[in-house]
């Protein structure tokens, strides 16, 4: 008997508001809008059955409909703020999407801003989910110096979170934070393995288009084909 395959669904939220870039996820970035990239590389991914755009703006779904992406439903503006939750969006686009009778086995979830990812990448991390992984994210290394983090005590005192005997302790072993590159989860949370943490170490897949210089550095790597987007 063949093997069902589990179906995947890719989630890419991106409301119309931003503070660094005005309408940044439609901003143009080498002939095409940002959000574009992260259609687009969905798309190629093998594994990924559904591309699904959650906004709650209309000319950002009708922009990522025409490059390939559904938005079957915009979500409420109260899940599209500043201080909206991501978490709540996703929630609430899973539950309107079931409505649909779309059930995926597991969602990923692309952030626009990250635009430099191929297939490769995305089949590598889809089938860890696939081998049993209930979350898999990716991460970046970060420096944990003394001085790096500096919480604020009495009296407006400022004092190393990292006491220097702690450091020594740990000295040699490499730091890292979750980064927002791929994020892929079991919708059921029934697999066994726990949490697979993949690291991104090149520079470029780094790059997060949060203010105007990000955006021309990307556009100065995209003119140089430094990248592969199409790499499978």
């Amino acid at each position: 008997m063949e093997k069902h395959k589990p179906r995947v669904t890719a989630i890419i939220p991106a409301r119309g508001g931003s503070k660094g870039i005005p309408r940044k996820n439609l901003c143009e970035l080498c002939g095409k809008p940002l959000i574009a990239y992260s259609i687009e590389v969905a798309l190629k991914t093998p594994e990924i059955d559904d591309v699904i755009v959650s906004t709650e703006d209309e000319e950002i779904a009708e922009v990522s409909r025409r490059w390939g992406a559904d938005v079957p439903f915009l979500r409420p503006t109260e899940l599209a703020g500043d201080r909206s939750n991501i978490g709540d969006a996703i929630d609430y686009t899973l539950r309107r999407l079931r409505e649909l009778e779309i059930r995926p086995d597991y969602v990923v979830q692309l952030y626009p801003t990250h635009l430099f990812r191929n297939p490769r990448l995305l089949s590598f991390l889809t089938l860890k989910l696939f081998e049993g992984y209930t979350l898999v994210k990716t991460v970046r290394p970060v420096d944990l110096a003394r001085f790096s983090i500096l919480p604020m005590t009495g009296g407006s005192t400022l004092m190393p979170l990292i006491p220097d005997d702690a450091l020594e302790e740990t000295r040699g072993a490499s730091y890292f934070r979750p980064y927002g590159l791929f994020l892929g989860s079991e919708v059921a949370g029934k697999n066994a393995f726990g949490i697979y943490l993949h690291p991104v170490t090149d520079e470029t897949s780094l790059i997060d288009i949060d203010g105007y210089s990000d955006l021309y550095c990307a556009e100065e790597i995209i003119k140089e084909s430094l990248f592969d987007f199409d790499l499978r």
